[in-house]
């Protein structure tokens, strides 16, 4: 019986152990400074094919895909307008003259690459536990298919847990600013 309370120790002092790597880890992915990218009306097509928001004259913002940079517009898709009278969803041309500024999401991959890893041994270690628990301890011999099942859906929802916090923490808006 001790053996068993030495086993357990040591997965909560693992899953402890993960617990604070992954914070450790996402210590500088949470630290997002707002980032500025001046740029010339020319230079304008790095926006293309990316989600922007703008904030247009008269107070409305519109939310949606750079299609294309025209010489006196960018065209955007909207896909979200908090004034849909004045810009209405489909396909806007935001005139030159009065884009100055806009925000463009954007997408790393570090939080992916750390969150995915860090997820899968979280799970595991997690999975590690159900799977001693239901079998009865590390050499127990009960219910080996329901403890064989939890320890894979707790290392896979560890897994794509990890992913998807990864890739909420790699979306990043950064502002435009147009030079003249």
């Amino acid at each position: 019986m001790a053996h068993r309370h030495a086993i357990v120790g040591d997965v909560i002092g693992t899953v402890k152990w993960a617990r604070s790597l992954a914070l450790l880890l996402a210590g500088p992915l949470l630290a997002d400074a707002a980032a500025l990218m001046h740029v010339k009306w020319e230079g304008l097509t790095v926006a293309t094919g990316n989600t922007v928001s703008i904030a247009m004259p008269g107070g409305a913002v519109i939310t949606g895909k750079a299609t294309s940079v025209e010489s006196d517009a960018l065209v955007v898709d909207v896909q979200k307008t908090s004034d849909r009278a004045a810009y209405p969803k489909g396909v806007v041309r935001v005139p030159r003259a009065t884009l100055h500024r806009f925000e463009m999401l954007t997408k790393g991959k570090v939080g992916r690459a750390v969150g995915t890893p860090v997820g899968f041994f979280v799970g595991f270690a997690g999975g590690l536990g159900a799977w001693m628990g239901i079998q009865g301890g590390l050499w127990g011999n009960k219910n080996q298919g329901a403890a064989i099942a939890a320890l894979s859906g707790i290392v896979v929802a560890g897994t794509v847990g990890g992913y998807l916090l990864g890739n909420s923490v790699d979306k990043h808006w950064t502002a435009i600013e147009i030079l003249p």
